[in-house]
This record gives C-alpha cells, sequence and structure tokens, in this order.
C-alpha cells in the first residue's frame, strides 16, 4: 500500500483494521510531542502544536473519508464528525471550568448536563460506526472492498465472515 495515499489522499476505501492503526499513531504521536515539549519547552509548543495539527487534521480527515467510503456513505460525513469532536472539546472544557470555579444555577447546570449526555451519545455512535461497523461487503461506489486482495479465487467466493467460523456452528439451538 503506498503510504502517501493511505494519508494524504480522499479517495478510495480503508477497513477497519488500517483505521484504526492510523488513528492510533496519530494519537501515538500526539501524545510523545505533548509530553515532550509541553512541560520543558512550553514556549516552542506554542508554535509546534501549530505546525504539527496542521498535517494531522489533513490526516485524519483522508483517514475518516476513506473510512466512511468503506461503510458506502458520503466523505462529507467526516465535516460533521470533526464538528461534533471539536464541540466535545470545547463544552467540556467550558463544563468542567464552570463546575468547578463558578456557581452556576441548577437549571444551567442541568442543562449543560443533558448536553454532555447528547454529546456523549453522538461520539458513541460515531466510534462505533467508524471502528466496529463492517464495511460494504464487495465494490462499491467508491471502490472495490479494500478486505479482498488479489490473490482471492473465483471458487472461493464465501463473503468474508465477521465472526470465526467455530463459534458460529456453535451459536444457536443444536440442529435436529
Amino acid at each position: 500500500m503506498i503510504y502517501a495515499w493511505l494519508l494524504f489522499s480522499f479517495r478510495g476505501r480503508v477497513n477497519r483494521a488500517r483505521y484504526l492503526v492510523v488513528q492510533l499513531a496519530l494519537l501515538t504521536f500526539w501524545l510523545v510531542l505533548w509530553l515532550k515539549f509541553s512541560f520543558h519547552f512550553s514556549s516552542q509548543w506554542e508554535a509546534l502544536q501549530w505546525v504539527v495539527a496542521i498535517p494531522m487534521i489533513w490526516i485524519n480527515a483522508a483517514i475518516t473519508v476513506k473510512r466512511l467510503h468503506d461503510l458506502n456513505r458520503s466523505g462529507w460525513w467526516a465535516v460533521a464528525i470533526l464538528i461534533v469532536n471539536r464541540l466535545s472539546y470545547i463544552y467540556y472544557g467550558l463544563f468542567f471550568g464552570l463546575y468547578f470555579g463558578v456557581d452556576i444555577s441548577t437549571a444551567r447546570e442541568l442543562l449543560l448536563v443533558m448536553l454532555a449526555v447528547a454529546l456523549s451519545l453522538l461520539q458513541t455512535w460515531i466510534v462505533i460506526e467508524l471502528f466496529f461497523m463492517m464495511g460494504t461487503d464487495g465494490p462499491n461506489r467508491f471502490g472495490p472492498d479494500p478486505t479482498r486482495t488479489a490473490h482471492n479465487s473465483p471458487i472461493d467466493s464465501r463473503p468474508p465472515v465477521s465472526v470465526p467460523d467455530f463459534l458460529v456452528r456453535r451459536a444457536g439451538p443444536r440442529p435436529t
């Protein structure tokens, strides 16, 4: 696989495994940079985080669009996902800032809690869609199935099973 296509292109499809690997790599890279620079070189970290954040946002958007394509969804849904993530980040910063520092009324507190629950449910659904749902079986309007390789023969035309066969055979009532 060409890494430039995987990380920077918005065309094609990627399966769950590649999506997870790229997301974990981005998270690890950001965490290492944050731990290294934020405590020791705080003035340099301010400038460096913007230089690093822009390519990371691009890579995140590109891999998310390809994952949405695998689910046979438009890549424009990635914009909605990015907005929900940024709103959650801003909201939780505001919520914890208000909660620990300012006395707010019960009605506002209840509204903030309801918004927290709604955002959490929405983010949970996004995680389920992107990390756990199987992609479209076979080719779709965005390209060929990324889980099928070129060495698959037409003789073995069974669709891939998401659960190991030994679990499928033992699940459910016994045949009579």
